[in-house]
């Protein structure tokens, strides 16, 4: 039973750090796509404004979906770090879990 939680401690591991690296990238695109608008719209003079705050406002209303996106990238992210901690919190658990068992003489077979 033991070698069956190990294993499924290591296999949602995995998954964790897939779906991080996953949410990674998605993160990363949704910034680099809404940069890239932002600097366009600039370039094109819809962009504009006195100082920063201005700007963003303008860019803001310009471009909803992007701002949008990568919000949502964010928050998918933030989730994914948090699954990640967790899985490694439970892959931890039954990592000492498996050193008691050995410590007390039980068969510990992990493949």
């Amino acid at each position: 039973m033991l070698e069956a939680e190990v294993r499924e401690a290591y296999g949602d591991l995995r998954r964790a750090l897939e779906e991080a690296l996953e949410a990674t990238l998605r993160h990363h695109r949704a910034k680099e796509a809404l940069e890239a608008a932002i600097a366009q719209g600039i370039l094109a003079g819809e962009v504009a404004g006195r100082n920063a705050e201005e700007r963003e406002a303008k860019a803001r209303a310009l471009y909803p979906t992007l701002f949008q996106a990568l919000l949502e990238a964010e928050e998918a992210l933030t989730r994914a770090k948090f699954r990640l901690e967790m899985a490694k919190a439970r892959a931890r658990e039954v990592e000492v879990l498996a050193s008691l068992a050995a410590g007390r003489g039980e068969a510990v077979v992990l493949e």
